[in-house]
């Protein structure tokens, strides 16, 4: 796993190598960065990238500008002495939000949460796949029992609304409760990637591993995995359906 950091702080650089070292020595850390152009530089030729550690500050230039180019499913850690920049960060992948001096316990914590998402991530992605945009177009924040969470749209597994509520139905099987309609989920997520299959569901192109004839004209969308939902697509909206999936 090959995990970049981006500090001027080379005590804290330090501190950060340390602790992955003692978490798990088989990662690959790759730094530090200490300029907005050796981040770019580096994002520009590789696309081999898991996870991403940095301070909001890079000298006197913010490091937001550089993050527009890491690809979407790319998890990211702030570690940092500003505390101002939180909800903006948000914005670009932002996985925890550490202020300096951070605990150890805090940045493992940080560090399983963007291991456990990563191990997920890599089989939804093409090999350099890159966003074109800001975060605004990878992620969704839902609110949860005990705070917030940040859902990455690669994780989705399907969105279904159920007794005139909307889940978010997640890889790992985790389910969250939006307070969006499906049309207006469907519209965030993007009708590209995204598909409002029939009045129940939206699924994203990644998990659809086929279909299936059904009576009456009807398809059945068969998705990646077990124990996925019955999904039918109406025989009025087949060649819809099959042209988003780009099949005859």
């Amino acid at each position: 796993m090959k995990i970049l950091i981006f500090d001027i702080d080379v005590q804290n650089y330090h501190f950060i190598c340390s602790v992955l070292e003692d978490y798990d020595v088989r990662y690959e850390v790759i730094g530090p960065f200490t300029t907005i152009e050796q981040c770019r530089d580096y994002l520009l030729r590789h696309k081999d990238i898991d996870i991403i550690i940095t301070d909001v500050m890079l000298g006197n230039d913010l490091v937001f500008d550089v993050l527009n180019i890491v690809p979407n499913y790319v998890p990211i850690v702030f570690v940092t002495s500003h505390e101002e920049y939180a909800l903006k960060a948000f914005e670009y992948h932002s996985l925890s939000y550490l202020i300096k001096p951070v605990e150890e316990a805090d940045l493992i914590k940080a560090i399983s949460k963007a291991v456990r998402l990563r191990k997920v991530s890599p089989l939804l992605t093409p090999q350099g796949s890159w966003s074109n945009g800001g975060g605004e177009h990878s992620r969704i924040v839902v609110k949860t029992f005990n705070g917030e969470r940040i859902i990455y749209f690669s994780t989705i597994r399907y969105v279904v609304s159920e007794q005139k509520n909307t889940y978010i139905k997640l890889l790992d099987g985790n389910s969250y409760r939006v307070d969006k309609t499906l049309d207006e989920m469907v519209t965030e997520l993007g009708e590209e990637k995204f598909k409002k299959v029939n009045r129940k569901f939206i699924v994203p192109i990644e998990q659809v591993l086929g279909t299936e004839r059904r009576e009456n004209g009807k398809l059945r969308i068969l998705l990646k995995g077990k124990n996925f939902p019955d999904i039918i697509v109406s025989r009025t909206r087949k060649r819809e359906m099959c042209e988003w999936l780009k099949m005859s």
